[in-house]
């Protein structure tokens, strides 16, 4: 039941709500279930909390104002009440080789599914099923991703191009100065564990 996140302290949850045997309990991520009908999932994801400009006051007078910025820049972790929105949230659907040499391409599904959610400080909820399971009879993983609207991040751009006039990178200026904090836009993510839903045992 192990997620990550790019950094913000984003909420997430995934969970397979019709695994068999299991009297209406849900399998959450991580789990391993064998099945031969279509799984249902249901993914929750609850943005972080919006945050106050500045350090909070505990954390000046334990670390005193130099500290601060040498650890934080001056913005240590300091919430306010307000959740910031949960964009979209996709779906990456993965299914093993089933013999060597089998092409990956069309295994890997990055994403197989897209979901826009409304932007409700209360989160986004999507339920949806594989429908290709049962009838294609393939062992299959599946993992959630879950995003918040774009924000200026230190280090978001360390990697600068200089693009011609096709937009190709013709040359690269790695950031490696601190005069902007190599600032651009990034959208924070979250990521959940994967779910693996196997066929049932031939026997």
């Amino acid at each position: 039941e192990v997620y990550g996140t790019s950094g913000p302290r984003m909420l997430m949850w995934f969970d397979l709500i019709n695994p068999p045997g299991s009297r209406g309990a849900s399998a959450p991520m991580g789990s391993e279930v064998r099945m031969g009908s279509n799984p249902i999932f249901q993914v929750r994801a609850v943005g972080s909390f919006e945050q106050k400009p500045g350090s909070p006051p505990d954390a000046v007078a334990a670390l005193g104002e130099e500290r601060v910025e040498t650890v934080c820049k001056g913005e240590c972790y300091f919430p306010s009440d307000a959740r910031r929105p949960i964009t979209k949230i996709d779906i990456i659907r993965i299914r093993p080789q089933e013999r060597a040499g089998e092409p990956v391409d069309a295994l890997i599904q990055d994403p197989w599914r897209s979901f826009s959610c409304e932007p409700d400080p209360a989160g986004c909820v999507v339920t949806f099923e594989d429908p290709d399971y049962a009838r294609d009879g393939r062992d299959t993983l599946y993992y959630a991703r879950a995003y918040e609207p774009e924000k200026p991040s230190i280090n978001g751009d360390s990697v600068r191009c200089e693009r011609d006039a096709d937009g190709e990178c013709v040359s690269v200026d790695l950031c490696l100065s601190n005069e902007d904090d190599c600032l651009a836009p990034v959208a924070p993510r979250a990521w959940s564990s994967p779910i693996w839903v196997d066929q049932p045992d031939a026997s």
